[in-house]
């Protein structure tokens, strides 16, 4: 196994922290270090990122666990770990995020869900800048 090249962009550690734990949620403590060895990212085994916003979580690292998943459990059942700690980051994401982007005041609740989408999607994107 080669050292995984990175791409030097990065996700906030709380992201990467709240996707760890997702992972760990559907697919168990050693079905996760099973898919981080296989990822290249064997740092991560009992030594989450940190919870703060700082940007430290590679892309990159994202992207091989992904891959992991794949190889480990073929496209179909591969996707559907993705999706089911893709869906449990989501809901994690939203309790910590949501207060600091205003999605749980009820202005932002009755809005139109193309508003919704906007102001969201432009939330998001102040995480990486």
């Amino acid at each position: 196994m080669s050292p995984l090249d990175k791409s030097g962009y990065f996700y906030p550690n709380k992201f990467g922290l709240i996707a760890l734990k997702s992972l760990e949620e559907v697919m168990g403590k050693n079905g996760l270090n099973a898919i981080l060895n296989m990822a290249g990212t064997p740092y991560y085994i009992d030594n989450y990122p940190a919870d703060n916003l700082e940007k430290g979580f590679d892309f990159a690292e994202l992207a091989a666990i992904g891959v992991a998943l794949e190889e480990m459990y073929g496209p179909r059942g591969g996707r559907g770990l993705a999706l089911r700690a893709g869906r449990a980051t989501f809901s994690d994401a939203l309790k910590n995020f949501g207060a600091l982007a205003g999605v749980s005041d009820l202005a932002f609740v009755v809005l139109p869900l193309q508003s919704k989408l906007r102001i969201g999607l432009n939330a998001f994107a102040k995480m990486f800048v």
